[in-house]
């Protein structure tokens, strides 16, 4: 198969495999200076491998977004929590209201994906209560799946999210339900749920103008201390580059550049860290709020399990979150399948 002149790679566990396989051909200096000029150092940090700059971030989706209906909350007398604390009260108190409906809808079935609805939860939780030095290592491999801090995020995740009465449906609609279904509850002239947390690309799948018509808005999973700014966890599509011929690098430079984004900000369903780009300039109001929490000095860190080599994050490690879910392995086992997988990659 001839590789593409250009491409857009979802994982940049994918794109640290390319560059080790040689398949990618460093930008050329004025794609570099043109990177430099659009994003933080912070962010052209955490892309630069080996000393080389192999990746540029194209879209970004926000993952560590709670959507809910504000009507709803009404109703109930419900306050957006401003700690995790305060949402495990929120979600203790809808789960022991009798009159009251499930505090989540949540489900995580995606064909051979299935399993990253989970780990998008965990990452979360790791990231505020761990911080973002706990969350690198874990992301690199340098700290384990059985290490305690990012155990305790597994088990939380689970007393919140998965326990019995905390989603809507139960287990089976848990383990089963497709991902693009599970929000349905949400939206039902008598809802099945409170909230749901899922990424920014979610709106795509919500009824028409549900968010243009105010129907369902959306906070960020809130951290541990509310007068600080919350993490974000960052889906992020990267432009790879396959070929030096100049046209190619030409494109690529357009490509990073603000005229290259406005274009695709002008259409919508595109935002990114961007330091050039207005967040006036994107097309819907959510791309504008989104592109506003993302530009904030607040602590931006991409999706660990897509970081992960593929064969690990984007495959074993959402396999076996789905059986440990399911309850077909415990904590204990789906922690040792994943560290042995590490100890065994990194067997010479």
């Amino acid at each position: 198969i001839t590789a593409p002149d250009i491409a857009i790679v979802p994982q940049p566990g994918l794109v640290r495999e390319l560059i080790d396989g040689r398949s990618l051909v460093e930008f050329d200096e004025t794609t570099r200076v043109a990177l430099e000029e659009a994003f933080s150092d912070e962010t052209l940090d955490a892309l630069t491998i080996d000393g080389g700059r192999y990746s540029a971030p194209y879209r970004q989706s926000v993952k560590s977004l709670v959507w809910y209906r504000p009507s709803v909350f009404e109703q109930y007398g419900w306050q957006i929590p401003d700690t995790l604390d305060e949402l495990a009260g929120l979600v203790e108190e809808i789960a022991e209201d009798d009159d009251a409906i499930a505090p989540w809808c949540f489900s995580m079935a995606s064909g051979s994906a299935t399993g990253w609805a989970a780990t998008d939860w965990v990452e979360d939780l790791l990231l505020r209560r761990a911080g973002p030095e706990v969350y690198d290592e874990w992301t690199i491999g340098d700290r384990r799946f059985g290490d305690s801090l990012v155990s305790a995020a597994f088990t939380e995740f689970e007393e919140l999210v998965v326990r019995t009465g905390r989603s809507a449906g139960g287990l089976r609609t848990v383990v089963q339900q497709p991902v693009i279904e599970a929000s349905e509850p949400l939206f039902g002239d008598d809802p099945g749920c409170a909230m749901y947390k899922q990424a920014s690309f979610a709106e795509s799948w919500f009824p028409d103008g549900a968010v243009t018509d105010g129907e369902v808005d959306f906070f960020v999973l809130p951290g541990v201390d509310a007068d600080e700014p919350a993490p974000l966890v960052l889906g992020e599509d990267l432009l790879v580059q396959f070929s030096d011929e100049p046209a190619v690098n030409r494109l690529m430079t357009h490509l990073v550049s603000p005229d290259g984004a406005r274009v695709w900000a002008d259409r919508g369903g595109f935002f990114n860290a961007r330091r050039d780009v207005d967040p006036e300039s994107y097309f819907t109001s959510t791309d504008r709020r989104l592109a506003s929490l993302i530009g904030e000095d607040g602590t931006l860190r991409p999706d660990a399990t897509d970081a992960m080599p593929p064969a690990i994050g984007a495959d074993l490690v959402w396999r076996e979150i789905t059986s440990w879910i399911a309850g077909s392995s415990s904590l204990e086992e789906f922690t040792d399948t994943i560290d042995a997988a590490y100890a065994d990659a990194d067997t010479p």
